[in-house]
């Protein structure tokens, strides 16, 4: 009966991430840890569940030329490096000490995208596009320095998920979208792909520190592949607007969820 709610903890993972390119750590982590393991442990079974999940995802957004690989590749070497750091430093700290921080995070980016959702216009052409908005000086000075930004930004990233067992989708998803302009599909399907590298760093970490239950592992990373694949063909098929709300939807219910330990 434990396995099988292990692979259904991991299947509602999974949709979230097919659905919004974010890691299923809010999901796997609490899940675990209700089943009788320990933080550590269920920080290390989430990260290797995302790899095989923002594997099985990405490759789905692939075939419908949603992932944006040249680019995503800097940010996903910057982000390998960050996870080790991150993964070193967690044991040290309280696991209670983040999630409400993350939580209010969490709810801030659900805000976010739900305005991007609303500021969808149509255009000449009878098609959604996004209303045009000037960016600040920082997001130019950004964008003219992709490369270093991206190893910048990915090494942060990364220190983030290597931290809380995230493979720092909802961070990744902010800086393609609202820094590199990419739009809601490409964004969360390039997500996942950088998702994949970042999460494997933070996974091999951890099994350097002996935090890596084998069954848990496999058990959730077979449900997030089943959810992540299903979820992720789903997504393909709405339209932009529609997608900025679901983003937005399952960030605040999950950030909510966070904040009050639920």
């Amino acid at each position: 009966m434990t396995q099988l709610l292990i692979v259904l903890v991991g299947l509602i993972a999974g949709v979230v991430t097919g659905l919004i390119g974010a890691s299923g750590v809010m999901v796997i982590v609490p899940g675990l840890v209700m089943l009788g393991y320990g933080a550590a442990d269920a920080i290390g079974a989430s990260l290797f569940a995302d790899t095989v999940a923002s594997l099985v995802v990405s490759w789905t957004y692939y075939q419908a030329g949603n992932v944006n690989l040249r680019q995503g590749w800097w940010i996903a070497v910057g982000s390998v490096l960050g996870a080790q750091v991150g993964s070193y430093i967690s044991p040290h700290i309280a696991e209670s000490s983040l999630g409400g921080s993350f939580g209010i995070f969490l709810i801030i980016t659900a805000v976010i995208f739900a305005l991007r959702g609303m500021g969808t216009v149509i255009g000449v052409n009878g098609q959604q596009v996004e209303a045009k908005r000037e960016p600040n000086k920082l997001l130019k000075i950004l964008r003219k320095n992709v490369v270093l930004s991206s190893l910048i930004l990915g090494f942060l990233v990364g220190i983030i998920s290597g931290l809380l067992g995230a493979g720092g989708g909802v961070m990744i998803l902010l800086i393609l979208v609202f820094v590199l302009e990419y739009s809601m599909h490409e964004g969360v399907g390039t997500s996942t792909f950088i998702m994949a590298f970042t999460a494997a760093s933070g996974a091999i970490g951890h099994a350097f520190t002996g935090n890596l239950p084998l069954e848990a592992a496999v058990l959730s990373g077979l449900g997030t592949v089943i959810g992540g694949r299903f979820a992720a063909r789903f997504a393909n098929r709405v339209n932009e607007k529609v997608l900025s709300y679901i983003v937005g939807a399952i960030f605040g219910i999950l950030g909510v969820a966070m904040l009050f330990g639920l």
